[in-house]
């Protein structure tokens, strides 16, 4: 979009004369950062929202989505040895010995939902209710109960010493 849009680049500070980062570079660069890494940066970004008065307390809805996997779904047993390949110096290198850039999607597995079978993984997020912003997010197997990460997507919504209001969230957070 940087690319496409003046604007975009002018809201960036970037020089309209100067070729645009490439497109993989925010991705990389964040795939870098740990889960701990992103949290501090997610939660920092909400106390400078709430420092120039924008105030997103008032209540967080959580929910879920599944995400097809990239990779082509496979039997547990051999997802498993691609687990033990892929925790070898061995397994993190192509056929070449060079570095991997692309390597199967091992979180990725089987869930059935409304009767219809997916494999991929399950992305939780909350978003403020006033505002629409997303404060957390989180990818787990698709198979992971949803009950696992309610205390998780609101322990990272708050972003202040003060309470978040409501929390809203379907039956799949309810605990069984």
């Amino acid at each position: 979009m940087i690319n496409d849009r003046w604007s975009f680049k002018e809201f960036l500070d970037f020089p309209l004369s100067e070729p645009s980062p490439d497109h993989s570079t925010f991705s990389r660069f964040r795939k870098r950062l740990s889960k701990e890494a992103m949290d501090q940066i997610n939660t920092e970004i909400l106390r400078q929202f709430e420092s120039q008065g924008l105030s997103i307390n008032e209540g967080i809805a959580i929910d879920a989505r599944l995400v097809k996997s990239a990779s082509r779904s496979v039997s547990n047993d051999q997802i498993e040895e691609f687990r033990n390949k892929h925790n070898t110096p061995e397994g993190k290198l192509d056929k070449n010995g060079n570095p991997l850039k692309f390597h199967r999607n091992l979180d990725s597995d089987w869930v059935v939902q409304k009767d219809t079978p997916h494999y991929g993984l399950k992305e939780h997020t909350s978003v403020d209710t006033s505002h629409g912003f997303v404060l957390t997010t989180t990818m787990t197997p698709a198979s992971v109960n949803d009950t696992n990460y309610l205390p998780y997507c609101t322990v990272y919504s708050r972003h202040t010493r003060q309470p978040i209001k409501k929390v809203f969230a379907d039956k799949g957070y309810l605990p069984s």
